[in-house]
């Protein structure tokens, strides 16, 4: 049998794959993850990225032009600062793997995955309380709650949630929009949804909207 490489194995066409390799070029590199964070949630300069975390432009904007390159981002506007051209960007298409693709996704890794999601979560929340301003907006909600559902009532919780999540993606791609007109600072913010199936417990409902 002649030698094979594993480039030859590849090419074929026959290995098995759970996640777009766009996706895992934009997701390989931490400065391209942050990018890609900042950019989904207003539109942005490389300037405005590396004075935020202490890096000069140069040795990283090779970064924005991969992820342009890859269709994940997209310059929406151009300014001119101290005679010279800074580019901004915005997340063309939000990252999101739909649920027959999530289904391929190895157990294991949809298990690392959500608790990586989660930990960002409480991340954020201890990064508010530090920073004094959790709960401060009077425009605040968070909700417990724990039941009991047939196979049918999950589904549409689950149904919900997806409707929820794409109303929610729009909301924000809208306010991008009018943030990158008028300038305004915007209201940084973490929304959190969380659905999973637990332990039998005492069951009860705790909500704080204010």
């Amino acid at each position: 049998m002649a030698t094979r490489s594993t480039k030859d194995v590849i090419a074929e066409g026959r290995l098995k794959r759970f996640m777009d390799r766009r996706l895992i070029s934009a997701l390989s590199h931490p400065l391209r993850e942050h990018i890609l964070a900042v950019v989904n949630e207003r539109a942005a300069s490389a300037t405005e990225i590396g004075r935020e975390i202490g890096l000069k432009v140069p040795a990283f904007y090779h970064h924005f032009e991969v992820l342009e390159k890859l269709r994940f981002i997209e310059q929406v506007e151009t300014r001119r600062r101290r005679g010279a051209k800074e580019h901004f960007f915005r997340a063309k298409a939000t990252m999101l793997i739909d649920d027959r693709a999530w289904l391929k996704v190895p157990a294991s890794v949809r298990s690392d995955a959500m608790v990586s999601y989660i930990q960002f979560i409480l991340d954020d929340v201890a990064r508010a309380l530090r920073g004094g301003v959790f709960a401060t907006n009077a425009a605040t909600h968070v909700t417990w709650l724990p039941g009991v559902f047939d196979r049918l009532g999950w589904k549409e919780c689950m149904a919900l949630m997806n409707e929820t999540l794409a109303r929610l993606m729009d909301i924000q791609r809208r306010s991008s929009e009018r943030i990158a007109s008028t300038g305004e600072p915007g209201v940084s913010a973490t929304i959190g949804l969380l659905g999973f199936e637990t332990s039998p417990t005492g069951l009860g409902v705790q909500s704080v909207n204010s």
